[in-house]
């Protein structure tokens, strides 16, 4: 009976284990309107080449939704198209925007700080004193031509 019990146990406790070790966490950024597209030899030739990073704020065209402060894409280093949101998730005001240094893959907030891992399309937080990840959106490349969503 008692081997049955902690045979019992110990497969509640793996499972909670395998289970419960996720990362959860989403970012704080409200959530606002995104499309945009454009072609990367047209509109943001520096995205062509691994490292390359373009910013968007203002709207060009009236259908075009940058998010809540706008928005960064990155061709990352495994040579996938990344994109975020560039308000910080610390501090959840939509002109606190992150600054992109392509070369480390790096995004690093000018009020708090906090520095982002976008080099690998991740976005999380690798110093600084947050705790959130940088707001992510959708990105679908067709050629030359990128779409950002959510």
């Amino acid at each position: 009976m008692l081997q049955r019990s902690l045979y019992i146990i110990g497969c509640i406790v793996g499972v909670m284990a395998l289970t419960g070790c996720k990362n959860n966490v989403v970012s704080p950024i409200p959530s606002a309107p995104v499309s945009l597209e454009f072609n990367i030899l047209r509109d943001a030739p520096t995205l062509n080449a691994i490292g390359g990073v373009a910013t968007f704020v203002t709207p060009k065209y009236v259908y075009q939704y940058l998010g809540y402060g706008g928005v960064v894409v990155f061709h990352d280093f495994e040579d996938r198209f990344v994109a975020f949101d560039l308000a910080c998730p610390n501090e959840i005001d939509p002109n606190v925007r992150v600054n992109v240094d392509s070369i480390p893959g790096e995004a690093i907030c000018p009020q708090c700080g906090a520095v982002f891992d976008i080099g690998y399309g991740y976005g999380y937080p690798m110093s600084g004193d947050c705790r959130y990840p940088m707001k992510q959106y959708n990105v679908f490349v067709a050629n030359y031509d990128v779409r950002v969503y959510n």
